[in-house]
């Protein structure tokens, strides 16, 4: 299982994280769907800009993204 870690792209900021994830790793170009909130009421969109795999820890994913949208649910 992979882990995967967002971050603002430009400042670097942490955003969010995935841990356990099994599902398909992000592109370059991709959208992601990332939720935040207790019962995750607040949904905010966010385009892939770069990806960084390091050999030495391939199940580590650093993701840069940009928002798009967000949404109050």
């Amino acid at each position: 299982m992979r882990q995967i870690n967002f971050y603002e792209s430009g400042t670097c900021e942490f955003i969010k994280q995935w841990p356990n994830w099994t599902g398909v790793v992000p592109a370059v170009g991709d959208v992601v769907v990332v939720h935040f909130g207790d019962n995750n009421e607040k949904l905010c969109l966010y385009t892939v800009c770069r990806r960084i795999i390091d050999g030495t820890k391939p199940d580590y994913i650093k993701i840069f993204i940009r928002k798009r949208y967000i949404q109050e649910l």
